[in-house]
């Protein structure tokens, strides 16, 4: 699978690293979900900036989540599994507006969500 696939928004992602970066953020297990970041839909978007940096913006579900430094470390670890050097930032974002319908197939089965919420 390609990160298209998760609806993420590509900047500059390299296509060699593409299914590299899916299989390293399918590592990033939401704690109270038990479901990764990407089947979720939170990964909004995935840049590579001119300075070799990256940079991650991430749809949050609720205001004032309680878990953001968790998920930036996780993000974080997971990003250095393909890009072991090159710093990266996350940001969370709560627009456009995460629902349930950015979720995959796969996570709806997981957490019993109908397909047509």
């Amino acid at each position: 699978m390609k990160l298209a696939d998760y609806h993420v928004k590509c900047i500059n992602v390299p296509a060699a690293l593409d299914e590299q970066l899916v299989v390293a953020l399918a590592r990033t297990t939401d704690p109270e979900l038990g479901v990764d970041m990407l089947n979720l839909g939170l990964v909004y978007s995935l840049e590579l900036r001119a300075d070799n940096s990256w940079h991650i913006e991430m749809l949050l579900t609720t205001i004032g989540c309680p878990l953001t430094d968790y998920l930036e470390m996780i993000m974080k670890h997971a990003m250095a599994l393909v890009v072991p050097d090159a710093p990266v930032t996350v940001q969370f974002r709560m627009e456009p507006s995460w629902t349930p319908k950015l979720m995959s197939r796969a996570a709806r089965l997981t957490l019993g969500v109908p397909a047509d919420m």
